[in-house]
């Protein structure tokens, strides 16, 4: 990347990347072989998320660009940075998944809704149930008051069901 146009490209494309992502994570990679990070790379894009080995200094002046200050001093040795799009508690899981088997591979730090991330904060934030999890949690919620309300009025169906034939009997002949 000697080309100084290259330099300012690469720029632009984190800088955009930044901006669009609603979870940052940095963890250092050093000592992590190419099949490990191939997996892991795998791994975190079924989350619909972006991971990339990046240059420090270059994603340094893409945070400093993007007023994301707190994040400038953790860019040093071999720097992975995680783009989170859609679900951030997903990508996190990914990575923490990684961090278990791959002991070389560990959190620097993080950056959601306008806020640093610490390295306990993230191992808490993967803990935390996804979104699909959530999401079928609420549906579970809202369904069992409907199914009690569904019962109910069966169990009334049939009462009244059971009533009826005996009042609708025939009169007796005189």
């Amino acid at each position: 990347m000697k080309d100084i146009s290259h330099k300012e490209e690469y720029v632009k494309e984190i800088q955009h990347k930044l901006e669009k992502a609603g979870l940052i994570v940095l963890a250092d990679c050093e000592g992590v072989t190419v099949s490990e990070m191939t997996e892991l790379r795998r791994a975190v894009r079924q989350t619909k998320a972006e991971l990339r080995v990046v240059k420090n200094t270059l994603v340094a002046r893409a945070l400093h660009n993007l007023n994301i200050n707190e994040l400038e001093g953790y860019m040093k040795g071999a720097t992975a940075v995680t783009f989170g799009y859609d679900d951030p508690v997903a990508p996190v899981k990914a990575l923490y998944d990684f961090t278990q088997k791959a002991k070389k591979f560990t959190f620097k730090a993080g950056y959601m809704d306008g806020k640093p991330l610490t390295v306990d904060q993230i191992n808490a934030l993967s803990k935390i149930p996804g979104r699909k999890e959530l999401l079928s949690m609420l549906a579970s919620a809202v369904q069992g008051p409907i199914r009690k309300l569904a019962c109910l009025l069966d169990a009334l169906r049939k009462k009244r069901d059971e009533t009826a034939p005996a009042e609708t009997a025939a009169p007796v002949a005189e």
